[in-house]
Protein backbone atom coordinates (compact mmCIF):
# COMPACT_ATOMS: atom_id res chain seq x y z
CA UNK A 1 0.00 0.00 0.00
CA UNK A 2 2.64 2.23 0.87
CA UNK A 3 4.67 1.53 -2.35
CA UNK A 4 2.03 2.70 -4.30
CA UNK A 5 1.09 5.46 -2.63
CA UNK A 6 4.38 6.52 -3.24
CA UNK A 7 4.43 5.47 -6.27
CA UNK A 8 1.01 7.78 -6.98
CA UNK A 9 3.05 10.49 -5.67
CA UNK A 10 6.13 10.51 -7.34
CA UNK A 11 4.02 10.06 -10.89
CA UNK A 12 1.83 13.50 -9.52
CA UNK A 13 5.01 15.81 -9.05
CA UNK A 14 6.83 14.32 -11.94
CA UNK A 15 3.95 15.05 -14.01
CA UNK A 16 3.53 18.69 -12.16
CA UNK A 17 7.33 19.17 -12.87
CA UNK A 18 7.29 18.31 -16.72
CA UNK A 19 4.48 19.99 -17.27
CA UNK A 20 6.66 23.33 -16.40
CA UNK A 21 9.94 22.22 -17.83
CA UNK A 22 8.80 20.55 -20.93
CA UNK A 23 6.83 23.72 -22.57
CA UNK A 24 9.12 26.53 -21.43
CA UNK A 25 11.85 24.20 -23.12
CA UNK A 26 10.15 23.32 -26.41
CA UNK A 27 9.66 26.50 -26.99
CA UNK A 28 13.46 27.89 -26.25
CA UNK A 29 15.06 25.28 -28.57
CA UNK A 30 12.46 25.31 -31.50
CA UNK A 31 12.57 29.06 -31.85
CA UNK A 32 16.66 28.79 -31.75
CA UNK A 33 16.40 26.19 -34.34
CA UNK A 34 14.25 28.69 -36.46
CA UNK A 35 16.90 31.47 -35.60
CA UNK A 36 14.27 33.89 -34.65
CA UNK A 37 15.02 37.62 -33.18
CA UNK A 38 15.32 38.32 -29.59
CA UNK A 39 12.17 39.86 -29.56
CA UNK A 40 9.73 36.96 -30.94
CA UNK A 41 12.09 34.67 -28.57
CA UNK A 42 11.08 37.02 -25.90
CA UNK A 43 7.28 36.96 -26.86
CA UNK A 44 7.18 33.35 -27.17
CA UNK A 45 8.93 32.66 -23.80
CA UNK A 46 6.39 34.44 -21.84
CA UNK A 47 3.65 33.43 -23.55
CA UNK A 48 4.31 29.92 -23.09
CA UNK A 49 5.05 30.87 -19.04
CA UNK A 50 2.13 32.44 -18.87
CA UNK A 51 -0.09 29.28 -20.51
CA UNK A 52 1.65 26.85 -18.10
CA UNK A 53 1.44 29.57 -14.92
CA UNK A 54 -2.23 29.99 -15.94
CA UNK A 55 -3.07 26.15 -15.84
CA UNK A 56 -1.97 25.79 -12.70
CA UNK A 57 -3.99 28.44 -11.17
CA UNK A 58 -7.23 27.24 -13.02
CA UNK A 59 -7.05 23.05 -12.61
CA UNK A 60 -5.94 24.31 -8.66
CA UNK A 61 -8.59 26.08 -8.15
CA UNK A 62 -11.29 23.57 -10.00
CA UNK A 63 -9.53 20.99 -7.21
CA UNK A 64 -10.31 23.25 -3.82
CA UNK A 65 -13.91 24.65 -5.29
CA UNK A 66 -14.85 20.50 -6.08
CA UNK A 67 -13.29 18.95 -2.65
CA UNK A 68 -14.30 21.72 -0.48
CA UNK A 69 -18.00 21.98 -1.57
CA UNK A 70 -18.08 18.00 -2.23
CA UNK A 71 -19.40 19.15 -5.91
CA UNK A 72 -17.73 17.31 -9.03
CA UNK A 73 -19.90 19.81 -11.19
CA UNK A 74 -18.07 22.93 -10.45
CA UNK A 75 -15.11 25.27 -11.10
CA UNK A 76 -14.38 29.23 -11.18
CA UNK A 77 -15.72 29.27 -14.78
CA UNK A 78 -19.30 27.34 -13.69
CA UNK A 79 -19.60 29.30 -10.94
CA UNK A 80 -19.23 32.28 -12.54
CA UNK A 81 -16.36 34.21 -11.39
CA UNK A 82 -14.53 34.22 -14.91
CA UNK A 83 -17.71 36.10 -15.81
CA UNK A 84 -18.20 38.45 -12.82
CA UNK A 85 -14.17 39.23 -13.49
CA UNK A 86 -14.84 40.47 -16.85
CA UNK A 87 -17.60 42.50 -15.75
CA UNK A 88 -15.50 44.77 -13.50
CA UNK A 89 -12.11 44.63 -15.83
CA UNK A 90 -14.67 46.03 -18.44
CA UNK A 91 -16.17 48.09 -16.09
CA UNK A 92 -13.15 49.54 -14.57
CA UNK A 93 -11.43 50.20 -18.34
CA UNK A 94 -14.91 52.08 -19.52
CA UNK A 95 -14.50 54.51 -16.16
CA UNK A 96 -10.45 54.86 -15.72
CA UNK A 97 -9.08 53.47 -19.27
CA UNK A 98 -5.75 50.59 -19.13
CA UNK A 99 -3.83 52.69 -17.20
CA UNK A 100 -3.03 50.77 -14.25
CA UNK A 101 -2.48 46.60 -14.36
CA UNK A 102 -3.13 47.09 -10.80
CA UNK A 103 -6.25 48.69 -10.71
CA UNK A 104 -7.66 46.22 -13.26
CA UNK A 105 -6.64 43.09 -10.98
CA UNK A 106 -7.66 44.73 -7.67
CA UNK A 107 -11.12 44.94 -9.82
CA UNK A 108 -11.22 42.28 -11.34
CA UNK A 109 -10.62 40.54 -7.88
CA UNK A 110 -13.57 42.24 -6.62
CA UNK A 111 -16.17 41.40 -9.24
CA UNK A 112 -14.78 37.70 -9.41
CA UNK A 113 -15.34 37.42 -5.40
CA UNK A 114 -18.95 39.12 -5.90
CA UNK A 115 -19.88 36.08 -8.65
CA UNK A 116 -19.12 33.80 -6.46
CA UNK A 117 -20.77 35.09 -3.59
CA UNK A 118 -23.91 35.16 -6.00
CA UNK A 119 -23.59 31.31 -6.92
CA UNK A 120 -22.92 29.88 -3.56
CA UNK A 121 -25.58 31.85 -1.91
CA UNK A 122 -28.52 31.57 -4.49
CA UNK A 123 -27.46 27.77 -4.60
CA UNK A 124 -27.41 27.52 -0.80
CA UNK A 125 -30.94 29.12 -0.88
CA UNK A 126 -32.53 26.40 -3.47
CA UNK A 127 -31.06 23.42 -2.00
CA UNK A 128 -27.55 23.05 -1.99
CA UNK A 129 -27.54 20.44 -4.47
CA UNK A 130 -25.21 19.91 -6.95
CA UNK A 131 -27.77 20.85 -9.86
CA UNK A 132 -28.55 24.02 -7.80
CA UNK A 133 -25.13 25.11 -7.77
CA UNK A 134 -24.88 24.13 -11.83
CA UNK A 135 -28.02 26.41 -12.23
CA UNK A 136 -27.19 29.20 -9.79
CA UNK A 137 -23.95 29.24 -11.75
CA UNK A 138 -24.69 29.58 -15.34
CA UNK A 139 -27.54 32.10 -13.55
CA UNK A 140 -24.97 34.37 -12.61
CA UNK A 141 -22.59 33.81 -15.16
CA UNK A 142 -25.44 34.45 -17.61
CA UNK A 143 -26.08 37.96 -16.11
CA UNK A 144 -22.65 39.13 -15.93
CA UNK A 145 -21.59 37.67 -19.60
CA UNK A 146 -24.45 39.56 -20.82
CA UNK A 147 -23.39 42.74 -19.22
CA UNK A 148 -19.59 42.52 -20.69
CA UNK A 149 -20.83 42.24 -23.99
CA UNK A 150 -23.06 45.27 -23.65
CA UNK A 151 -20.15 47.30 -22.10
CA UNK A 152 -17.43 45.87 -24.83
CA UNK A 153 -19.29 48.16 -27.62
CA UNK A 154 -17.93 50.91 -25.58
CA UNK A 155 -14.64 49.66 -24.32
CA UNK A 156 -13.31 48.22 -27.39
CA UNK A 157 -12.44 51.82 -28.95
CA UNK A 158 -10.66 52.21 -25.40
CA UNK A 159 -8.84 48.88 -25.73
CA UNK A 160 -8.53 46.87 -28.88
CA UNK A 161 -7.61 43.50 -27.21
CA UNK A 162 -10.77 43.74 -24.80
CA UNK A 163 -12.93 41.72 -27.49
CA UNK A 164 -10.89 38.86 -27.45
CA UNK A 165 -10.81 38.13 -23.21
CA UNK A 166 -14.40 37.35 -24.22
CA UNK A 167 -13.14 33.78 -24.94
CA UNK A 168 -9.41 34.17 -23.37
CA UNK A 169 -6.33 34.49 -25.26
CA UNK A 170 -2.24 34.70 -24.77
CA UNK A 171 -1.77 36.57 -27.88
CA UNK A 172 -1.11 40.00 -25.94
CA UNK A 173 1.10 38.55 -23.20
CA UNK A 174 3.75 40.85 -22.09
CA UNK A 175 7.15 40.52 -19.61
CA UNK A 176 5.37 43.47 -17.49
CA UNK A 177 2.45 40.82 -16.25
CA UNK A 178 4.58 38.33 -14.90
CA UNK A 179 3.85 39.36 -11.26
CA UNK A 180 -0.02 38.98 -11.85
CA UNK A 181 0.60 35.63 -13.11
CA UNK A 182 3.58 34.11 -11.40
CA UNK A 183 1.46 35.40 -7.52
CA UNK A 184 -1.83 33.73 -8.06
CA UNK A 185 0.71 30.51 -9.18
CA UNK A 186 2.48 30.90 -6.00
CA UNK A 187 -0.12 31.63 -3.95
CA UNK A 188 -1.87 28.15 -5.15
CA UNK A 189 1.16 26.03 -4.71
CA UNK A 190 1.58 27.74 -0.98
CA UNK A 191 -1.86 26.94 -0.59
CA UNK A 192 -1.68 23.03 -1.92
CA UNK A 193 0.33 22.41 0.73
CA UNK A 194 -1.33 23.82 3.42
CA UNK A 195 -4.78 23.09 2.69
CA UNK A 196 -4.79 19.54 0.67
CA UNK A 197 -5.07 17.57 4.02
CA UNK A 198 -7.66 19.93 5.16
CA UNK A 199 -9.51 19.51 2.24
CA UNK A 200 -9.36 15.81 2.54
CA UNK A 201 -11.61 16.01 5.44
CA UNK A 202 -13.97 18.37 4.38
CA UNK A 203 -14.67 16.27 1.42
CA UNK A 204 -15.60 13.41 3.93
CA UNK A 205 -18.17 15.09 5.68
CA UNK A 206 -18.17 18.16 8.15
CA UNK A 207 -18.74 16.16 11.21
CA UNK A 208 -15.73 14.05 10.28
CA UNK A 209 -13.86 17.44 9.70
CA UNK A 210 -14.93 18.55 12.98
CA UNK A 211 -13.90 15.50 14.87
CA UNK A 212 -10.55 15.90 13.35
CA UNK A 213 -10.12 19.54 14.74
CA UNK A 214 -10.97 21.04 10.98
CA UNK A 215 -13.35 24.26 10.77
CA UNK A 216 -15.08 23.22 7.41
CA UNK A 217 -16.85 26.79 7.20
CA UNK A 218 -13.50 28.19 7.58
CA UNK A 219 -11.56 26.01 4.89
CA UNK A 220 -14.22 26.53 2.46
CA UNK A 221 -14.68 30.36 3.25
CA UNK A 222 -10.65 30.08 2.90
CA UNK A 223 -10.28 27.96 -0.80
CA UNK A 224 -13.31 30.04 -1.87
CA UNK A 225 -11.66 33.69 -1.37
CA UNK A 226 -8.08 32.25 -2.51
CA UNK A 227 -10.13 30.78 -5.72
CA UNK A 228 -11.92 33.90 -6.17
CA UNK A 229 -8.98 35.96 -6.10
CA UNK A 230 -6.01 34.10 -8.05
CA UNK A 231 -8.65 32.63 -10.88
CA UNK A 232 -9.55 36.60 -11.33
CA UNK A 233 -6.29 37.81 -11.62
CA UNK A 234 -5.87 35.50 -14.41
CA UNK A 235 -8.93 36.58 -16.27
CA UNK A 236 -7.89 40.12 -15.51
CA UNK A 237 -5.12 39.45 -17.93
CA UNK A 238 -5.64 36.71 -20.23
CA UNK A 239 -9.91 36.81 -20.43
CA UNK A 240 -12.11 33.82 -19.53
CA UNK A 241 -10.83 30.42 -20.19
CA UNK A 242 -12.96 27.83 -19.18
CA UNK A 243 -13.27 23.95 -18.30
CA UNK A 244 -9.31 23.58 -17.82
CA UNK A 245 -10.37 23.71 -13.99
CA UNK A 246 -13.62 20.79 -14.05
CA UNK A 247 -12.00 18.74 -16.50
CA UNK A 248 -8.07 18.36 -14.82
CA UNK A 249 -9.44 17.35 -11.84
CA UNK A 250 -11.55 14.46 -12.64
CA UNK A 251 -8.68 13.24 -15.45
CA UNK A 252 -6.39 12.85 -12.40
CA UNK A 253 -8.98 11.11 -10.08
CA UNK A 254 -9.50 8.60 -13.15
CA UNK A 255 -5.52 8.14 -13.36
CA UNK A 256 -4.78 7.79 -10.09
CA UNK A 257 -7.97 6.08 -8.70
CA UNK A 258 -7.97 8.28 -5.83
CA UNK A 259 -9.75 11.53 -4.25
CA UNK A 260 -7.17 12.04 -2.14
CA UNK A 261 -6.14 16.06 -2.63
CA UNK A 262 -2.52 15.53 -1.63
CA UNK A 263 -2.08 13.38 -5.08
CA UNK A 264 -4.75 14.67 -7.31
CA UNK A 265 -4.10 18.19 -7.48
CA UNK A 266 -0.16 18.31 -8.32
CA UNK A 267 -1.28 16.37 -11.16
CA UNK A 268 -3.93 18.53 -11.91
CA UNK A 269 -1.94 21.29 -12.13
CA UNK A 270 0.03 19.61 -14.43
CA UNK A 271 -2.54 18.69 -16.65
CA UNK A 272 -3.74 21.57 -16.80
CA UNK A 273 -0.49 23.41 -17.55
CA UNK A 274 -0.07 20.91 -20.21
CA UNK A 275 -3.68 21.18 -21.92
CA UNK A 276 -3.44 24.93 -21.79
CA UNK A 277 0.44 24.84 -23.46
CA UNK A 278 -0.84 22.77 -25.94
CA UNK A 279 -4.38 24.49 -26.68
CA UNK A 280 -2.27 27.56 -27.11
CA UNK A 281 0.75 25.63 -29.15
CA UNK A 282 -2.49 24.57 -31.36
CA UNK A 283 -4.39 27.94 -31.67
CA UNK A 284 -1.02 30.24 -32.89
CA UNK A 285 0.52 27.45 -34.86
CA UNK A 286 -1.92 24.60 -36.92
CA UNK A 287 -5.28 26.79 -36.40
CA UNK A 288 -3.53 29.79 -37.47
CA UNK A 289 -2.09 28.61 -40.53
CA UNK A 290 -5.55 27.57 -41.60
CA UNK A 291 -7.93 30.43 -40.26
CA UNK A 292 -5.81 32.44 -38.29
CA UNK A 293 -5.43 32.47 -34.50
CA UNK A 294 -8.33 30.81 -32.82
CA UNK A 295 -8.45 31.97 -28.45
CA UNK A 296 -7.28 29.16 -26.06
CA UNK A 297 -10.41 29.78 -24.11
CA UNK A 298 -12.44 28.84 -27.22
CA UNK A 299 -10.19 25.70 -27.98
CA UNK A 300 -10.84 24.57 -24.03
CA UNK A 301 -14.84 25.57 -24.06
CA UNK A 302 -15.69 23.52 -27.27
CA UNK A 303 -13.21 20.48 -25.44
CA UNK A 304 -15.07 21.18 -21.99
CA UNK A 305 -18.52 21.98 -22.15
CA UNK A 306 -19.48 17.68 -23.95
CA UNK A 307 -17.08 16.88 -20.57
CA UNK A 308 -19.36 18.79 -18.77
CA UNK A 309 -22.48 17.18 -19.60
CA UNK A 310 -21.38 13.86 -19.71
CA UNK A 311 -20.89 14.51 -16.01
CA UNK A 312 -23.80 16.43 -15.38
CA UNK A 313 -26.05 13.60 -16.87
CA UNK A 314 -24.37 11.03 -14.65
CA UNK A 315 -24.77 12.53 -11.60
CA UNK A 316 -28.61 13.69 -12.20
CA UNK A 317 -28.64 9.87 -13.08
CA UNK A 318 -27.13 8.82 -9.96
CA UNK A 319 -24.72 6.93 -12.09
Amino acid sequence: MKQELRLKTGVAFSVFIASIILPIAYTYFSSVNQDVSDIILSYRFYRSVYTVLAGIVLASSGCMLQSTFRNPLVDHHILGVGAGALFAVYLTILIHGYSSMFIIALAASAGGLLALSLSVGIAEVMSGSDAAYVLSGLGVTSMFSGLSILLLYYVAPRYGLASLMLTGSFVHSRKEMMPYVLTPAAVMIISYFALAKKMNTVVIGDDYALQLGVNPRRVRLTTALIVGVSSSLIVSIFGMIGFIGLVTPHMARLFLKTSDNRLITPLAMGLGSLLLYVTDLFSRTIAAGVVGEIPAGAVTSAVGAPFFLTLLIKRLRGV
